[in-house]
Parts: structure tokens; sequence; C-alpha cells
């Protein structure tokens, strides 16, 4: 009987640990693990946001995300080998309810969680012109300023809206290959 009541029990909390959890492209995040650091290298003032050599990406999530924040982790450290460019790449993973003012990054990718939290690391990275990507484009509405979208091809989208608040300037070839949202 133990057993029984203990299986339920396991499986009520995987269940609830779904329910939470928002939905997540394995094709997207594996594209966005992809392309958001060679976003990065496209940063004409990277130079001055690298911080001991190296450059440190911030993967921020809130409740039922620690797991997607870990694997966005891990692809882009398989990827690039903790190098990117000529400089270390150093990846953190934080809850969103850690985050504070001293948390300064190279980038920032957001996860879904609550709007108040990304709109707080939104308006801490524009302060510090530190570009935010998120996992999804509707996060714009966040301030995020670049996300990705993979459908029969694949989009980067910038949100023009944003763009004057982070002050962030790219090189070219960035402003040919991405779709600007207002």
């Amino acid at each position: 009987m133990n057993k029984i009541i203990l299986k339920i029990f396991l499986v009520l909390i995987l269940v609830s640990k779904q329910a939470f959890a928002f939905d997540y492209d394995p094709l997207l995040i594996r594209a966005q693990a992809s392309i958001f650091p060679k976003i990065i290298l496209l940063d004409k003032d990277l130079d001055k946001k690298v911080m001991e050599n190296k450059v440190v990406i911030s993967i921020l999530h809130g409740n039922g995300e620690y797991e997607i924040a870990l694997n966005i982790k891990s692809l882009i450290e398989g990827q690039y080998k903790k190098n990117l460019g000529k400089n270390e790449l150093k990846i953190n993973v934080l809850d969103y309810r850690k985050f504070d003012d001293s948390t300064v990054s190279t980038a920032y990718f957001i996860l879904k969680g609550a709007s108040t939290y990304r709109e707080q690391v939104t308006a801490h990275a524009a302060s510090k012109n530190r570009v935010v990507f998120s996992y999804d484009y509707k996060d714009f509405e966040s301030n995020a300023l670049i996300s990705v979208l993979v459908r029969e091809k694949t989009y980067i989208y910038l949100n023009k809206n944003a763009i004057h608040d982070y002050d962030i300037k790219f090189l070219p070839l960035f402003y040919k290959i991405v779709k600007v949202i207002e």
C-alpha cells in the first residue's frame, strides 16, 4: 500500500512540475543557443563589456524553468567549448528572484518567467548597454532587445523600440540579417 501511495505521490509531483513549466521548443532552443553568442560578437563595443577576458552570459529563469536554463547552458558550452571569439566564455544560470543590480554580465538571456522580473532585467541591461536576448519575441513588451524565431526559415528579430534604450551599436552586417519589429 505504501508503494502505491509513493508512486501516486511521485506522479503528482511530476505532473505539477509540468503544469507550472512553460512550453519550450527544443529546436528553437538549439537555434538560440547557437545564434545568440554569435550576435554578441557583432557588438561594436564588446571589448568594454568583457570582464577579465571573459564574455559572461547570464541565463535567467523563473519557476519550472531551471532545467531549460541548464539545457541552454549545456548547448552553448557544447558548441563554443568555453570560448567566444578571443575570450573565455562563462555562463551563469540565475533564478529571476536572485537577480539584482550587482549582476553585471556581457549579455542576458531571459526565459519566460514573470513579466515583472523580465522588466527588471531589461531595465538593468539597458542601463549598462548590455544585450538582452529573449526566448520569445513577445517579450519585446518587456523591452527585450533580440529574439530568434524558427519557422520555415530562421528569423532574428530586433526590437526597434528598445534599441535606443540599450544604446548598442552592432556591426553593419547585423542590421542586414535582422527583421525589425516595432
